[in-house]
């Protein structure tokens, strides 16, 4: 997957075939554009308002409490970037927008997209380069910061919960899991609904948001996934107390030392047999495999918390270092670049 300039005429398909147009102008002109435009438009509850019906400017501006001139002019950039359609002086919603960006939409990013916010503050590339000298994302989050970052992480993570549940190599029989940085628990939600023996203890630095009730499979296991505010950097998690531990989209904000470390107390934690799942996006072994979005939340996570993307082979000596068996690989099918890494620790004979 690549994010790039979309030509809209066969004029244009040719100027970009004989790079006739500047495209990086292009890039870095339209590519913040247009994530401000989506940004405001989900802050503003533009999608909302039109989810039951096709509004007017002005029925749309009553719904968000928004001035009539500002949305006119927010409603046709959704529309001419493909979010809305229009007809005779009415907006509604595409496909797209229905089915991603409406805050009751079941498969809805509509705080993923507000989560971008926060990026943004972090994304000082230049500073970064220049020194060396990064930020550390989640000590500079204020509280309402931290409940934009859940609320954001909620719903992509909602997104991979299902595939990793039937996915992630659950040892037989297991009742006992950690979820470390596990956040709001969806991934914990998912895989108790899928092994019903299964409990899980998610740590993270917060306490996270009130789960949402109407989540799949809530009712049935909330009572089997429990809480605790801890760092897992420093965290003991106990000694063979668990069968499968998650530890889900966190490396990346780890140096190679602690992420030695972390293994290490893992290792302690797991029970003979038991499983290391590790889900993170992952960077290729030689600059001749990079691919866009891999490269470009490398780059992001450097200047962000001052760690970065680890490739499969890294992760791999982690595990193997620690006296865990490393399994194959699995590439997530929505989003290929983020890899399931798994480890079986050794049964002593």
């Amino acid at each position: 997957m690549k994010i790039s300039m979309k030509p809209e005429s066969v004029r244009e398909r040719v100027a970009l075939a004989f790079n006739l147009v500047p495209r990086p102008l292009g890039e870095s002109m339209l590519g913040p554009l247009l994530a401000k435009t989506l940004i405001a438009a989900c802050a503003l509850g533009v999608f909302d308002a039109l989810g039951d019906s096709d509004k007017t400017i002005e029925e749309v501006a009553a719904y968000c409490g928004s001035d009539v001139t500002a949305t006119g002019k927010l409603l046709r950039a959704l529309y001419a970037s493909g979010y809305l359609k229009w007809r005779n002086g009415l907006y509604g919603l595409t496909r797209i927008s229905e089915r991603w960006l409406v805050s009751q939409s079941p498969r809805s990013i509509h705080s993923a997209v507000l989560h971008r916010v926060l990026d943004l503050r972090f994304m000082d590339f230049e500073q970064y380069i220049r020194t060396g000298e990064h930020g550390d994302f989640h000590r500079e989050l204020s509280q309402e910061d931290w409940d934009c970052y859940q609320l954001g992480q909620a719903s992509q993570s909602l997104l991979l919960a299902g595939e990793v549940a039937r996915r992630a190599p659950i040892p037989a029989g297991a009742s006992d899991m950690l979820d470390l940085g596990g956040g709001a628990g969806h991934f914990s939600f998912a895989l108790c609904e899928r092994y019903p023996k299964l409990r899980s203890r998610v740590l993270d630095l917060v306490n996270p948001l009130p789960p949402d009730c109407t989540a799949a499979g809530f009712r049935e296991v909330h009572g089997r996934v429990k809480f605790e505010v801890a760092d897992v950097r420093s965290a003991q998690f106990g000694e063979e107390c668990a069968d499968a531990i998650l530890v889900a989209n966190v490396i990346h904000h780890f140096d190679e030392r602690t992420n030695l470390t972390l293994f290490g107390r893992i290792a302690d934690a797991l029970r003979p047999g038991g499983i290391l799942i590790v889900l993170d996006l992952t960077r290729p072994d030689y600059i001749g495999a990079s691919r866009q979005v891999e490269a470009l939340f490398d780059l992001y996570f450097g200047a962000a918390s001052g760690a970065q993307l680890w490739s499969l082979a890294e992760i791999r000596r982690w595990q193997e270092v620690n006296g865990m068996l490393p399994l194959r690989a699995k590439s997530l099918r929505i989003l290929p670049d983020c890899k399931i890494q798994a480890a079986r620790k050794s049964v002593p004979l």
